[in-house]
């Protein structure tokens, strides 16, 4: 890491005296907009992330894709991030978040240390986030979502036949499904938030999600487009269950979601406590003033390092973006395969 890097993480609180965690971070890379987002995660991770700051941070690049640029491989290797290139036979690549489960598998056989953290990355660290550390007994941390588009508050829900459907795939009614609480005040079926959680290595989680996800497309649970494009974070608390994992709900501070679909979080005052800033879509341009002046009031530190950056944006290359749209195409159609042969095409609709 460079020495500014360096001392930046040395003036940190005296929290870094404290024991490291033995964890390991995972997140995704490819070329296009991971690059920027990858790089603005791991560098807010080392500067202030406190006793965390120096975890090991794998960058997986799962699929095809054109060639990283060099300035992302040049700040990868200022950042201390382990670049690690798998080509896994998935016939479900075209699944932009089948990635996460080949990469987390690929780190898992490995590592040694204790805990796995994934980390999407859309994701800010705010200050040292202790609420990330595994407690003695517990398998699995993660956060309840809102209900969105796919989750189900009960049996008179729209979407509770999904659920249904999703819980016989590990012999198990919708009923069997633990209850969460949300950070919005309702009561959902067991569905996490996928962009952050953390696990127990030696669980062998990741080859396990995997297996489930696979599972979930080859038995076409899903009957709709929404239905498929969050699965990811559904199979998360199947394998969890299939497991008899035990696991504890992460609180809102741990992975606080500040986003166009929920404009009444950008609020001062919401954030002052927070550790872990999922950001979504708020780096985009026509957001960007929205979260910086959120970030002011109870974390100028990070307003400070994050504004003179500006919005996130696309590495140059032309070349790059030709084989990044087709891939698209191709990825696009083999998809559309996928959804005519389960008897729906790409939609937004209510679940059923």
């Amino acid at each position: 890491m460079s020495d500014v890097l360096d001392g930046a993480i040395r003036a940190q609180d005296n929290k870094s005296i404290r024991r490291p965690t033995s964890m390991t971070v995972v997140v995704c890379i490819e070329s296009g907009m991971l690059e920027p987002l990858t790089l603005r995660m791991v560098d807010s991770l080392r500067r202030f992330g406190g006793r965390f700051a120096n975890l090991d941070v794998f960058a997986v690049t799962p699929r095809l894709t054109p060639p990283l640029a060099r300035e992302t491989h040049r700040r990868m290797e200022e950042l201390g991030i382990k670049h690690l290139r798998v080509f896994p036979k998935n016939p479900y690549a075209w699944h932009h978040y089948m990635n996460k489960a080949e990469a987390i598998v690929a780190v898992e056989e490995r590592v040694t240390t204790e805990a796995i953290a994934w980390v999407d990355s859309d994701i800010l660290f705010l200050q040292e986030p202790n609420g990330l550390e595994l407690p003695p007994g517990v398998d699995f941390l993660a956060s309840a979502p809102d209900a969105g588009v796919i989750g189900s508050r009960g049996i008179t829900d729209p979407n509770d036949p999904f659920w249904g459907r999703s819980a016989a795939l590990i012999g198990k009614v919708s009923d069997d499904l633990p209850w969460l609480q949300t950070g919005d005040g309702h009561k959902i079926r067991f569905y996490w938030n996928a962009g952050l959680y953390v696990y127990r290595r030696n669980t062998r989680f990741g080859k396990n999600f995997l297996s489930d996800f696979k599972r979930f497309l080859d038995n076409h649970v899903a009957r709709t487009h929404s239905q498929v494009h969050f699965m990811d974070q559904v199979v998360l608390g199947l394998t969890v269950l299939r497991l008899g994992l035990v696991w504890q709900a992460l609180p809102d501070t741990s992975n606080f979601p500040v986003c166009s679909f929920l404009p009444g979080n950008y609020d001062g005052a919401k954030i002052m406590d927070a550790s872990v800033l999922h950001f979504h879509d708020s780096m985009e341009p026509e957001l960007w003033m929205k979260l910086i002046n959120t970030l002011a009031p109870g974390h100028p530190r990070i307003r400070e390092w994050l504004e003179p950056q500006g919005p996130v944006a696309l590495p140059p290359s032309i070349s790059a973006s030709l084989a990044r749209e087709c891939l698209r195409l191709v990825r696009g159609a083999r998809r559309r395969v996928y959804y005519g042969r389960s008897g729906f095409t790409k939609a937004w609709s209510r679940s059923r």
